[in-house]
């Protein structure tokens, strides 16, 4: 999720290109991808991505209104995907959870796996010595004194290489 998102899709109710343009930066990518899971012509992957960013833009007065954008966008994705497929008579099938209702669990697993991919990101941005202090914490489960053993750096190191990772996990993937 973008850093300030709610306010972000604030203004791009408002008509705020600028606002529009970070948020088309940011989500672009990731809509190009999911179309392309379903859609093997790069050009059409492009296009289609393309008009939902259209549509969103002409609909910008109503996105305020909306409790969460990226379960939104994942909608509108995948409804384009579906009406691209039925239109050039393409048999597709689409997983047995995106054939449900709508509803809190398929966003809750859209949300799921972007605080996933957001985490997983954070923890690659990362210097180098963090990382490996938070891995050997969090993932191998060593105490901050052997993980200060083990890399010869004191406990208050540690300590603070696992706070930092902390505090950027909490602003990233929240």
């Amino acid at each position: 999720m973008l850093e300030g998102e709610k306010q972000i899709i604030r203004l791009i109710a408002q008509g705020d290109e600028i606002a529009f343009r970070d948020l088309f930066s940011y989500y672009y990518p990731k809509v190009l991808s999911f179309l392309g899971y379903y859609i093997t012509s790069e050009e059409d992957v492009r296009d289609l991505a393309q008009n939902i960013f259209v549509k969103l833009w002409a609909s910008r007065e109503t996105l305020a209104e909306i409790h969460s954008f990226g379960a939104y966008l994942f909608r509108l994705c995948r409804n384009g995907a579906i009406d691209y497929c039925r239109r050039r008579r393409i048999r597709v099938t689409i997983p047995e959870q995106y054939e449900r209702p709508a509803g809190p669990a398929l966003e809750e697993e859209y949300l799921a796996r972007e605080s996933r991919l957001r985490y997983q990101k954070c923890l690659l941005d990362m210097p180098e010595r963090r990382r490996e202090v938070f891995s050997l914490s969090r993932e191998e489960g060593l105490s901050n004194d052997e993980i200060s053993q083990l890399l010869g750096i004191s406990k208050k190191t540690v300590e603070n290489h696992i706070n930092a990772a902390l505090k950027e996990l909490r602003k990233t993937v929240s």
